[in-house]
């Protein structure tokens, strides 16, 4: 292990960067006397002065001396509090005691290599091991060696860096990341299947008018529920890999995230000041500590990423209220944590597409697009809310809306029966791709009585706006090919024919909704029944104009 690295001469290194052969002198080791001209310049003599004490002694990382046995003279505070040993522990003995198999063998057969051949593994680099410690814990840890004379003693001088929080921190993004791109496809999945469960339910629901005979009533019936059941599993499949139960517990949301201030320094780096301003009281919240953590996390990197220059992190708890006008939310008392920073800041543009999966602006290998995908998709697997706030060269806010413990919001909310209120000639444009779907929608819409023009992509959708005055209200869906998504369209419809009324669709969650610049725009998840299609666009053209 300590044989690994050595200090070199500094001129001797600096007169050629080409590396030196197997075997081959690479630069004698660096003689202390010329730093420490004490009379002898022994190691005891060194490791005794305290001009060579003051810098060790005061280091964060640890620091140990050892001889070319393996023998330990000097370990510095830092050392002895990583490894959890007493000094007088350590002192005399072989340095393989602060190693795990199979490194603890095979050291004193690199030391003797080393004696014997003066073959010197790697120069100047450090490398990653295992440490062990007193109570058997191994921990990683980063080893940087290098060799020195003191006097006619060889000595080896090792700087050990606790890997521990950054282990941990990069297995919790990576599970992550790898259960986001589990639900990428599982989105996917569920928006295909999603589209065919709405060609299947509308065809049932239209056999299901006609007049039939018992048993063909009943085998549609049954038909009808395993239609259901199916749309069930897909909305399922739609919280973005959270597949695996959660493990909620009971949380004091200011403990964990006072808890989390040191992870939370390490990952955004020492030129990025984190400030945290809890609000007392707050009060308590039920949801997995471990998802929580994690969603944390990932915002913190996202905002230490938007600032490579350095600035600040905020993270802020309040208690808050959403009354019965609140959007995307029940109401009832919540609990927000918002995570800002001062960084480069989000356009429109970028902050529309921020939460979809795999989306990022930033360079190819350095963003998944996940993290803002899964901190929705956990929120809204435990009933709670996220906003995203953006303003370029302001930095950006996101805030977190968890159901403070015992609210009515955290309970569950029973659809109502919908009645099927019908049309009063009114024209819908149905902008729609799939043409099973759209036959489905433009028929049902046609029995409620409505007029129906159609268009299967972005283009076509605003010719036939432009074309037909008498459009009242668009259905779009929101993912379409030909380079204009639903909120585009949507966007564009609005600017150049304002009188005609939105709804926007998918088989997507309907969190997408809200992901565009219009996220009040009414949403219509699919599949949907005939009667919830119906109670949504009689609302819609209802809606008194502002």
């Amino acid at each position: 292990m300590f044989e690994s690295l050595r200090v070199t001469d500094p001129a001797s290194h600096s007169a050629s960067r080409d590396p030196a052969p197997a075997g081959a002198g690479a630069g004698k080791p660096l003689d202390m006397r010329d730093v420490f001209p004490l009379p002898g310049a022994t190691l005891k003599a060194l490791i005794s002065d305290n001009r060579f004490l003051v810098v060790p002694e005061t280091m964060v990382d640890g620091l140990i001396v050892i001889d070319t046995n393996g023998i330990i003279h000097y370990v510095n505070p830092a050392c002895t509090r990583l490894f959890q040993y007493a000094s007088e522990d350590l002192l005399g003995q072989n340095v393989k005691m602060l190693m795990p198999s199979p490194f603890q063998e095979e050291h004193d057969r690199y030391l003797a290599r080393h004696r014997e051949t003066g073959v010197r593994r790697i120069i100047g680099i450090g490398r990653e091991l295992k440490g062990l410690k007193a109570d058997g814990t191994i921990f990683p840890m980063y080893l940087s060696v290098g060799e020195a004379l003191a006097g006619d003693d060889a000595i080896f001088v090792g700087i050990i860096y606790d890997l521990t929080e950054k282990k941990r921190s990069e297995e919790i993004i990576l599970h992550h990341q790898k259960m986001d791109a589990i639900g990428q496809l599982s989105g996917g999945i569920a928006h295909d299947f999603n589209n065919i469960l709405s060609v299947i339910g509308g065809n049932l629901e239209m056999i299901a008018a006609v007049d039939l005979p018992p048993a063909a009533r009943r085998a549609v019936a049954r038909a009808e529920d395993a239609a259901k059941r199916a749309a069930r599993i897909t909305q399922r499949l739609l919280a973005f890999a959270r597949r695996q139960p959660l493990r909620e517990q009971i949380i004091a949301i200011n403990t964990v995230l006072e808890d989390m201030s040191d992870i939370l320094q390490r990952a955004v780096g020492q030129a990025i000041q984190v400030n945290l301003h809890l609000a007392p009281d707050v009060g308590e919240v039920t949801t997995d500590i471990d998802q929580f953590e994690t969603a944390v996390l990932n915002l913190a990197v996202n905002a230490r990423d938007a600032m490579p220059h350095g600035g600040a992190l905020t993270i802020e708890t309040e208690g808050v209220r959403f009354d019965s006008d609140a959007q995307d939310a029940p109401p009832g008392d919540y609990i927000r944590v918002s995570v800002s920073d001062t960084g480069s800041g989000m356009s429109p543009e970028v902050c529309a597409r921020a939460i979809e999966p795999f989306f990022t602006t930033k360079d190819v290998g350095s963003g998944t697009g996940l993290g803002l995908s899964m901190v929705y998709g956990f929120m809204k697997q435990i009933g709670g809310h996220a906003q995203l706030y953006s303003e370029v060269g302001r930095g950006t806010r996101v805030s977190l809306f968890f159901p403070r413990q015992g609210s009515d919001a955290a309970a569950e909310i029973r659809e109502a029966d919908l009645s099927a209120p019908t049309g009063n000639g009114e024209t819908v444009l149905v902008v729609e791709d799939d043409p099973d779907v759209r036959l489905i929608t433009v028929s049902r819409l046609e029995s409620l009585g409505y007029r129906v023009r159609i268009a299967i992509d972005g283009r076509s959708a605003l010719d036939a706006v432009c074309a037909h005055p008498d459009i009242r209200l668009a259905l779009v869906d929101i993912v379409m090919p030909g380079g204009m998504d639903g909120h585009a369209v949507a966007d564009e419809i609005a600017t150049i024919a304002p009188q005609v009324r939105l709804i926007l669709t998918s088989g997507y969650s309907p969190r997408m909704a809200a992901s565009g610049a219009r996220p009040n725009t009414p949403f219509l998840p699919k599949p949907a029944t005939r009667a919830q299609m119906a109670q949504l666009v009689r609302s819609v053209l209802d809606k008194p104009r502002v």
